[in-house]
């Protein structure tokens, strides 16, 4: 802590004056004019500028209250982007962050951020590379689990109408977990795959870069169920797949095909591997054995 010095003063010829009758009384009168124009004149400017003073305030708090209201909106206002079916959508985020969506995938995110940068997959999937930024954590949620990053790229599967929920790490670290408890700290080339029914959850190993090249249009699912692969060719192609769902509930599949091939080439695919027969109408494919 400073004290404050005070100022010096200049004395005026020593202290003759305290003894000098008519410099006291010269002062003295100096000291009542003063007083007399601060009361009759200084006083009554100094009244107005109290009074602009006053104003000028509350116009600034006003406008830092619109202003602030204005930004707490915008950080609430959520814009929605969904990709169409068969298409793939690239979505650049306030902070300079990029988001590719899958056919048919949902994303909403804030038109400005907060100290959070908080968005939501809602339903889909979508291929992150994040700007890092320490001062500002990137989240995203996802039915209920979250992933935290700093700034690093990651792959998020989470259809609502698929049991498994898939996150796998291309680059950096990723911080994965539901709302009851966070899974750890996920590396690059793994996986966690996580069951909305049972809520359980396994990590696995993976060559992250082949799940995440649907961007390049390269489908490849690995060790995943029938359903899985049957909502990959309707987004894909847009259509609706008809299948005994019975039937092939236990089954597991690898595969690998090109999203810009024909239709057609995919479903040989699947009849190689399952022996499924199928049959094209419109928009409909029937597997049949």
């Amino acid at each position: 802590m400073f004290k404050k010095a005070k100022p010096d003063r200049a004395p005026i010829n020593g202290d003759d004056h305290l003894y000098d009758e008519h410099a006291m009384a010269a002062i003295e009168k100096d000291m009542l004019k003063n007083i007399h124009l601060q009361i009759n004149g200084t006083g009554y400017f100094f009244k107005h500028q109290t009074v602009i003073y006053a104003l000028a305030a509350s116009v600034l708090l006003v406008c830092a209250i619109g202003f602030l209201f204005f930004y707490s909106n915008q950080s609430q206002k959520l814009i929605t982007v969904t990709a169409d079916r068969g298409h793939i959508s690239i979505v650049s985020l306030p902070d300079g962050s990029k988001v590719w969506l899958n056919s048919g995938s949902t994303l909403a995110y804030p038109a400005v951020f907060g100290k959070i940068r908080s968005v939501e997959l809602v339903n889909g999937e979508a291929f992150f590379d994040i700007r890092h930024n320490p001062k500002h954590p990137f989240v995203v949620h996802y039915g209920d689990m979250h992933a935290q990053v700093l700034g690093t790229s990651f792959n998020i599967k989470y259809y609502k109408k698929l049991n498994d929920v898939r996150i796998t790490v291309v680059t950096g670290l990723v911080e994965v977990g539901n709302t009851k408890q966070s899974f750890g700290m996920i590396s690059p080339d793994k996986e966690i795959i996580y069951n909305q029914k049972t809520s359980f959850h396994n990590a696995r190993p993976i060559n992250s870069h082949k799940v995440a090249a649907w961007k390049a249009r390269e489908v490849n699912l690995y060790d995943v169920p029938f359903e899985d692969l049957v909502l990959t060719i309707e987004n894909v192609y847009s259509v609706k797949v008809k299948y005994d769902r019975e039937k092939m509930k236990d089954i597991i599949t690898t595969i690998h095909f090109s999203s810009s091939d024909d239709i057609k080439e995919a479903l040989e695919i699947i009849k190689t591997i399952h022996g499924l027969n199928y049959t094209i109408n419109g928009k409909e494919v029937e597997l049949k054995d």
